[in-house]
């Protein structure tokens, strides 16, 4: 088996489509169904079914692919580290993190970075903590910033605790739940939601569970913080915030009184903000340095919070 025809397979995977697949990787297609042919009788199975559709990935194909993403991404890291030791910094970082993990020091451990490494072609992206812990498991992205109050998931991953925030419930000012204290009485109010309600994550689903309560009735659904926001200070929906909305420097602090906090007397989880990744030893020398800024801006700048007691671990 051949670097090769695992690129070629891939990019096949990726477009599901030979022509395109051989334009991405600036060859012929006789010469791609070669490589894929060839590599088929190598394993001795078929890897791709052919219709007038395009292609598509058999069971075979599709194992094939999950595993060869990983090697190719390992590959991209190891020349990586070779352009460094010589004194290059030209490489990539992606990076995951959740909404409640940007209110922390990614901001300024970028920002240092970059002046450190401007060559790096830095990426970060808003992601669900499954979405980012599939991403380092397919070694799609080199680092997550994962926030969760159920304590370290996975231990095929490092899980490094970076700071934690607290949550508070909020309403609009003025709202008549505003003087609310528990939150049973809550469960028949109109929510907004920021996460899946399928998500183990979720601040609100993790509430919930600590407390053995149902998730609330009425439920409006946003993935985007600044809608949310928008929604949560001009409409009677109550949701939940960090402390970055009412403390922070960034852009989600709000001004003045436009949401108020609950004054619940039910515990309410702070969350802890970890840095995943693979492994330490597996880490690019670039993916090395940033962590080091993220620790050193969090142990210089550490994030507000109300402490409130810890949350019990997910079942």
């Amino acid at each position: 088996m051949k670097l090769q025809q695992l690129r070629v397979l891939l990019a096949v995977a990726q477009h599901g489509s030979i022509h395109e697949a051989a334009r991405s990787l600036h060859t012929t297609q006789p010469a791609l169904s070669k490589a894929i042919a060839e590599l088929e009788r190598e394993l001795g199975v078929t890897l791709m079914s052919r219709s007038t559709r395009g292609v598509s990935l058999t069971p075979y194909g599709a194992a094939l692919v999950k595993r060869a993403s990983v090697v190719e991404q390992e590959l991209r890291h190891a020349l990586e580290d070779i352009e460094a030791i010589r004194g290059h910094d030209e490489a990539r970082l992606d990076i995951g993190f959740t909404a409640v993990a940007s209110n922390g020091p990614l901001p300024e451990a970028m920002a240092a970075f970059r002046q450190r490494f401007p060559n790096v072609a830095l990426r970060a992206f808003e992601m669900r903590p499954q979405q980012m812990l599939e991403g380092l498991r397919e070694g799609r992205l080199d680092l997550g910033l994962i926030s969760t109050c159920s304590g370290p998931g996975s231990n095929v991953f490092q899980w490094e605790p970076l700071f934690s925030v607290a949550m508070h419930l909020s309403v609009r000012a003025g709202h008549p739940l505003r003087r609310v204290r528990k939150l049973r009485p809550l469960l028949d109010a109109d929510w907004l939601v920021l996460d899946p309600v399928d998500d183990p994550f979720s601040p609100l689903v993790s509430t919930m569970r600590l407390h053995g309560l149902e998730m609330p009735r009425r439920m409006v659904q946003s993935a985007s913080n600044l809608l949310g926001l928008q929604l949560a200070t001009q409409t009677d929906l109550v949701s939940m915030w960090s402390d970055a909305v009412f403390h922070g420097a960034g852009p989600l602090r709000l001004s003045g009184d436009a949401l108020e906090r609950l004054p619940i007397t039910d515990e309410l989880p702070d969350f802890e903000v970890y840095l995943v990744y693979r492994s330490a030893d597996l880490m690019t020398h670039v993916c090395t340095e940033f962590v080091k800024e993220a620790r050193h801006h969090a142990r210089i700048n550490p994030p507000w919070r109300a402490p409130r007691g810890a949350c019990k671990a997910a079942d």
